[in-house]
C-alpha cells in the first residue's frame, strides 16, 4: 500500500495539469514516471488502478497533441488493464471507474476517426452494450451507419437519441434524410414529453420537403421562419441557401450566404458551398477575402479548407488545391464537395482512374447530388467509354430528377453517342432552358449545337442575342463574338469580345481575340494607306525606255514585276 500512497500526490498534480489544459506537461510528466508506476502496479492492486488512470490521462494528452496513433495504443492498453482489474474484482475499482469504459471506448473511436479508420471506429462503438450507449455514442454510430448506407440501424439510433433528447436537431434531420415521415418524427418528440411548437413544426416540414427534393416548397416553408422572429437565424438562412443551391438558383443562394456572413462574420458552416458558387462565377477576389477570413476564424472546420481548395483551384494552383481538398476530406470523410473537388482536380491532371474512384465514392455517399455524376460522365467521355457515360447520365436523371444540370448531362452524352442523336441533344438543352431561362451552360450548349452540328450560325447568333437581352454573361458575349468571327462580321465580333473582357478581366481568350482582330484591322489600314500614297499603275513603265520616240502603251509583265 505504501507504493500506492506514494503515487497519490503525483496523481493530484497530473489532475491539476489536466484541469489547466497543460497537455504537453501532462504528456512529459507521465512519459517520465510511467515505468515506475507500471512497476508499482504489478505488485499492488491499488497502484494498478492508479496506473489505469494515468494511462487514460496519458492517452488524453496524446490525443490533444494530435498523436492519434500513439493515443490509440495507450487507450488500448488502458482498456485491457481495466478488463483485467474487473476480472480480479479489485475493490478499489470504483463505480466511477467502471463507467469510464464507455468513455474510453469513445476516445478510441475518436482516434480511429482521426486516423481515417471508420471500420475500427464502428466496431469499437458497437462493442459498447446497448444499455450503456449514451446519446453521444448513439449519434456517432448513427452517422457511421448512415455513411455506410446501413439505414435501418441508423434510424434506430436516431430514434433512440430523440427519445432521450427530443430536441436533438441532428437526429431529426438524420431521420428525415433517411425517409422517415414528418408525423413519425413529431410523435417521437411529443412522446418524450416535449410539445412541438410551431417553429419546430415548420423546421421539420421544411427538412422533410428538402429530403423529398421539394425545394421550392421547402424554401416557402423556411421563408415563413425567416420573415418572422427567426429572421437572423443562421440555420434557417443556411437551409434556404441550400434549397436554392439544390434548385441550381445560384444567384439567390449566393444572396443568403452573403447575408449569413453579414449577420455573423464568425459563421463557417455551409460556406464551402458559397465558395463553390464564387468559383463558378470566377470571383477570385471574393474567394481570396473569404479564405483569409475563415483561416483566422476556424482552422478545424471542413468549410475553411473547402474555401481554400476552391480558391487555389480557381488560381490553377492544382497541387495546393488538392492538398486543401484532402484536408477537408480528412476532417469529414463524408463531405461530398471535398471528394468531388479533389476528383475534378485529378481529372485535370489526367489521373482519370483516381478521379473515377473519388466520384464513385461521392455518388455512394450522396446519390442525389449531381456534381459527382457530371464528373464521372466526363471521366468516361475522356476515356471514350460512351456506354458507361450514358448509363451514368441516365442514373443521374433518375436519382437527382429533371434539373437543368441532369438535362445538360444527358444532352452532352447524346452528342458523343454513335448514331443520330442531335435532335435528342437539342431537346435536352431546350428543356434545360425551359426550366431555367438564365442557365448559361444550356444556352451555350444549344448555340454550339446549332453552329457546329446543324451549321446554322444565324440561329445560334439569334439565340445568344435573345439571351443577352435579359441576362448578362461574359461567356455568352465571348461565344457570340466567336460566331460573328466565323461569319466574317469582324466589327460585331470585336464589340462582343470587348464586352466579354470588360466583364471578366481574367478572360484570356477574349483578350487574345481582341488583339488578333485589332492587329488584322491595323494591317488592313496600313495596307490601304500605303496604296493611297504609292499607287501602282497597271501600265507603269519608264518613258525613257521607249524606242524611236514611240510610246509603249501596253508595257510587259516583266517590267510590271
Amino acid at each position: 500500500m505504501q507504493s500506492a500512497n506514494h503515487l497519490t500526490p503525483i496523481l493530484e498534480q497530473i489532475q491539476s495539469l489536466l484541469n489547466a489544459k497543460l497537455y504537453q506537461d501532462v504528456e512529459l510528466l507521465i512519459s517520465l514516471i510511467l515505468p515506475m508506476v507500471n512497476h508499482c502496479g504489478k505488485n499492488d492492486s491499488v497502484a494498478a488502478s492508479h496506473y489505469y488512470k494515468i494511462l487514460v490521462w496519458y492517452g488524453d494528452s496524446l490525443y490533444e497533441g494530435r498523436h492519434y496513433k500513439k493515443a490509440e495504443d495507450i487507450f488500448l492498453k488502458a482498456l485491457q488493464l481495466r478488463k483485467n482489474l474487473n476480472k480480479a474484482k479489485v475493490k478499489s475499482l470504483t463505480h466511477e471507474l467502471l463507467l469510464s469504459e464507455v468513455e474510453l471506448k469513445y476516445k478510441l473511436y475518436e482516434c480511429y476517426m482521426n486516423l481515417g479508420d471508420a471500420r475500427s471506429a464502428t466496431a469499437m462503438l458497437e462493442g459498447i452494450s446497448v444499455r450503456q450507449r449514451t446519446p453521444k455514442v448513439l449519434m456517432s454510430l448513427a452517422k457511421l451507419y448512415q455513411i455506410s448506407n446501413i439505414d435501418k440501424q441508423a434510424i434506430a439510433c436516431y430514434k433512440e437519441i430523440l427519445r432521450k433528447c427530443p430536441l436533438a436537431m441532428s437526429a431529426i434531420n438524420g431521420l428525415l434524410q433517411l425517409g422517415c415521415n414528418r408525423d413519425e418524427v413529431v410523435n417521437i418528440i411529443t412522446a418524450a414529453g416535449m410539445p412541438c411548437p410551431s417553429w419546430l413544426n415548420d423546421w421539420i416540414n421544411s427538412h422533410c420537403q428538402i429530403a423529398c427534393k421539394e425545394y421550392k416548397k421547402a424554401i416557402e416553408t423556411l421563408s415563413k421562419l425567416e420573415s418572422s422572429h427567426l429572421n437572423t437565424s443562421i440555420p434557417v438562412m443556411n437551409s434556404i441557401a441550400i434549397g436554392y443551391y439544390k434548385q441550381e438558383d445560384y444567384k439567390n443562394a449566393k444572396y443568403f450566404y452573403e447575408k449569413i456572413t453579414e449577420v455573423d462574420p464568425y459563421s463557417v458552416n455551409g460556406l464551402g458551398i458559397y465558395a463553390r458558387i464564387l468559383a463558378k462565377e470566377k470571383n477570385i477576389k471574393s474567394l481570396s477575402t473569404l479564405s483569409k477570413r475563415l483561416v483566422q476564424v476556424n482552422e478545424n472546420s471542413v468549410d475553411t479548407w473547402l474555401v481554400m481548395a476552391e480558391y487555389h483551384a480557381l488560381r490553377e494552383n492544382t497541387q495546393r488545391a488538392i492538398y486543401f481538398a484532402q484536408k477537408a476530406h480528412v476532417i469529414d470523410s463524408s463531405n461530398i464537395q471535398a471528394l468531388v473537388l479533389k476528383a475534378s482536380l485529378l481529372l485535370q491532371m489526367n489521373k482519370t482512374a483516381e478521379a473515377i474512384l473519388h466520384y464513385q465514392e461521392a455518388i455512394k455517399l450522396a446519390p442525389d447530388q449531381v456534381e459527382a455524376y457530371i464528373g464521372l460522365v466526363n471521366c468516361y467521355l475522356t476515356d471514350n467509354k460512351i456506354a458507361l457515360a450514358s448509363s451514368t447520365a441516365a442514373r443521374a436523371y433518375t436519382k437527382v430528377g429533371r434539373t437543368p444540370s441532369t438535362l445538360l448531362l444527358c444532352g452532352n452524352v447524346y452528342l458523343r453517342s454513335s448514331g443520330d442523336y442531335v435532335d435528342k441533344a437539342k431537346s435536352s438543352f431546350q428543356l434545360a432552358l425551359n426550366l431555367d431561362p438564365s442557365c448559361e451552360p444550356a444556352i451555350c450548349a444549344l448555340a454550339n449545337l446549332y453552329a457546329e452540328k446543324l451549321l446554322d450560325h444565324n440561329k445560334a447568333i439569334k439565340l445568344l442575342q435573345q439571351y443577352l437581352e435579359t441576362t448578362s454573361s461574359s461567356k455568352v458575349h465571348l461565344l457570340l463574338g466567336n460566331f460573328y468571327c466565323e461569319t466574317h462580321k469582324k466589327q460585331q465580333a470585336l464589340d462582343e469580345y470587348r464586352i466579354a473582357f470588360s466583364m471578366d478581366n481574367n478572360c484570356s481568350e477574349a483578350q487574345e481575340a481582341i488583339e488578333k482582330l485589332e492587329n488584322e484591322s491595323r494591317d488592313v489600314e496600313e495596307s490601304s494607306l500605303h496604296y493611297e500614297l504609292n499607287p501602282i499603275h497597271p501600265l507603269h513603265f519608264d518613258i525613257d525606255d521607249a524606242d524611236d520616240g514611240e510610246t509603249n502603251t501596253t508595257g510587259s509583265l516583266d517590267e510590271m514585276e
